[in-house]
């Protein structure tokens, strides 16, 4: 005797098989699920590592070996945007298997349609491990995607209700995460205006601008032959331009750190895989006890971003944003796509999603300033357009050459981020074609500087602004054959521009021909603002205000470091060990990881082309460099 089948509930549940096609609405419900489950799952990954590894960072070295830390370059709104990624791109690929599910039946079903979602889902996750070798990350998860998708045709009714039960609350929760996360900063800033004491009477504005990977040698403001800065130059006129400063660090985190603090590298926590901590007390920490209201305007979302630290006493701050490219690399497998070299080189684009321009920093800037500001304020802008790869716009990419040989490719990022290829120079028609592109970026940049201060001028608040320009280091284009930064202290990568502009207390047209450090910069900003917090280092007004006992013998060590990080080429010379450079007397000492010395004339060879270490003369002053460097905690540090 035969038992009656049993009847699905409904017309759906029938289509939901696992031989038939799905209906086109049954499989955007079933991608939707898939997506916003594994945005959520990637959502509680990235905050275990964020909250629970951070602590145990330093003490465990096992963390490390799977490459979690506390920083992993999420914006706050990753908490909807990753869900939301993940719903919207297999619900394309969804789509793609309904258009051609009508020709080939197979590509529709249940089964197909969850190998591939649960596929993608797994691959994502693994993708949070970089140290995973890619083809297991590929076998295991195409093994555990085919087991699920027969577990599901097994119980397709009951998949069917899950998926219906569970997608609208799993929306719901994505959306009470926008709003949280909106409304909690929203709510925080108002919390920290209302805490504001009054402000000095009269107190000055102050604006620091950091144009990253600006190296001065290649700005006209500094005798370049191009002519890249000429508004910068207009500046310069009312303020006072330091033709030798030099940053503390060849990398970001650890340079913004020293000038928002006054400290040097080795005294700071900021590391490649350690945010800046808070022993220290900032700038916009004292300004915002002064009664100033603080913001920040970064498009170095790498080394910048409120996970680094640097957001710290800032009641505003922006530096992730709101944009088609987050959305896009809010998931692990969508950012392995867009990073991939192969890939990138065969679009021939080389631009980092969700790239900020100059522009949009300006706009940010802009738009919150014009929220009827009664009080002083300390802002901080970070400009992004000359980190490579370099790709200004129009008509800056074709400013000082022909432009770009392949459309948007970088042979320099290339070379780069592909340093297990084991190729270590660029030719030499790559390599002007990176100086042409930088030099239009530093163009691009002092373009938009100049429409910024027309602006504030417009505004009425340009005249009340101490503006400071430099940059958080230099760059190298193949000197001593290397490229890029933070892999050396020769000068082009810690050489930088200089420039205070405030004409009630600082003269214009002057040049500072003094070595300086940026570790001073704290200290300058504090007293030409009158702030009464005391930063360490020494204020760079000594060079031009009427001389004191204190002044007069008050001078910070020009003392550049850098950290060993792994992973790097061993011919780098930060793969050796963590290295030291001083500057005294007229030469420049350097210290390799692995105990090596260099020693270079600084007044008469600033490309640093002939090592002194192995001259007599030079063999006595390194002894004299070492005992300054053997006493550097007690001489380069003031607590």
């Amino acid at each position: 005797m035969q038992s009656e089948p049993v009847q699905p509930s409904t017309t759906a549940t029938r289509e939901l098989s696992a031989s038939g096609g799905l209906a086109p609405a049954e499989m955007l419900y079933v991608a939707a699920w898939f997506g916003l489950l594994i945005g959520l799952v990637e959502v509680a990954i990235k905050a275990a590592q964020k909250f629970s590894f951070s602590q145990i960072l330093k003490a465990d070295e096992a963390v490390q070996k799977f490459g979690f830390g506390p920083v992993v370059y999420a914006g706050k709104n990753v908490v909807w945007m990753a869900p939301l990624a993940g719903a919207l791109s297999l619900m394309i690929i969804g789509l793609v298997f309904v258009i051609i599910g009508r020709w080939l039946r197979r590509l529709g079903s249940l089964r197909l349609a969850v190998f591939v979602f649960a596929f993608l889902g797994l691959l994502n996750l693994m993708f949070l491990y970089p140290r995973l070798h890619l083809y297991a990350m590929l076998l295991l998860a195409a093994g555990c995607a085919l087991q699920i998708s027969r577990l599901v045709v097994a119980r397709a009714k009951a998949f069917h209700r899950l998926v219906h039960r569970t997608v609208w609350g799993l929306i719901g929760v994505v959306a009470v995460s926008a709003i949280a996360v909106h409304g909690g900063q929203a709510i925080a800033e108002r919390r920290a205006l209302a805490k504001l004491p009054p402000a000095p009477p009269q107190a000055p504005n102050v604006l620091l601008i950091v144009l990253d990977t600006v190296r001065a040698r290649n700005m006209s403001l500094y005798g370049y032959q191009r002519a890249t800065t000429p508004n910068l130059e207009a500046l310069a006129s009312r303020g006072v331009v330091f033709e030798r400063a030099l940053s503390t660090a060849p990398w970001t985190l650890s340079s913004h750190a020293g000038m928002f603090t006054g400290r040097f590298p080795h005294e700071m926590s900021a590391d490649w895989k350690i945010p800046f901590d808070e022993t220290y007390p900032t700038l916009a920490e004292q300004f915002s006890k002064q009664g100033y209201l603080t913001a920040g305007f970064v498009a170095n979302t790498f080394y910048c971003s409120y996970e680094h630290g640097l957001d710290r006493g800032f009641i505003h701050y922006e530096d992730y944003r709101v944009s088609f490219g987050r959305l896009a690399s809010s998931l692990a497998w969508m950012r392995a796509v867009a990073d991939d070299l192969r890939l990138r080189r065969l679009l021939r684009n080389d631009e980092i999603l969700d790239r900020q321009s100059a522009e949009d920093v300006n706009g940010k800037f802009l738009k919150w300033l014009g929220r009827g500001r009664e009080r002083p304020f300390f802002v901080f802008l970070n400009y992004y357009d000359a980190h490579e790869p370099y790709l200004p716009p129009q008509p800056f990419d074709r400013k000082f050459g022909p432009g770009r040989n392949l459309g948007k490719h970088s042979p320099l990022r290339h070379l780069s981020w592909n340093l297990g290829s084991g190729r270590r120079t660029l030719t030499l028609p790559e390599l002007q074609e990176e100086v042409d592109a930088y030099d239009g970026a530093i163009a691009y940049l002092d373009q938009q500087l100049d429409r910024l201060f027309a602006e504030l001028r417009e505004r009425g608040v340009y005249d009340n602004t101490l503006i400071i320009v430099t940059s958080d280091h230099g760059e190298e284009f193949g000197e001593h054959g290397l490229y890029d930064h933070g892999n050396s202290l020769y000068l082009p990568s810690v050489h930088v521009p200089l420039l205070i502009s405030f004409p009630p207390r600082a003269p214009g047209g002057r040049r500072i021909a003094e070595p300086v450090t940026l570790r001073d910069l704290a200290a300058t900003v504090a007293e030409l603002s009158g702030l009464s917090e005391r930063f360490p280092g020494h204020s760079l007004t000594r060079h031009w205000a009427p001389p004191n006992a204190m002044q007069t013998a008050a001078k910070s060590p020009l003392l550049n470091t850098v950290r060993q990080v792994e992973g790097q080429p061993e011919w780098f010379p930060v793969s050796k060990g963590d290295m030291q450079a001083l500057v005294s007397e007229g030469r420049r000492y350097i210290r390799n990881g692995d105990g090596g010395e260099e020693l270079y004339d600084f007044e008469r060879d600033p490309w640093e082309r002939n090592n002194l270490a192995g001259q007599e003369d030079g063999r006595l002053l390194l002894e004299r460099f070492r005992t300054l460097l053997n006493r550097r905690k007690d001489n380069f540090q003031e607590k």
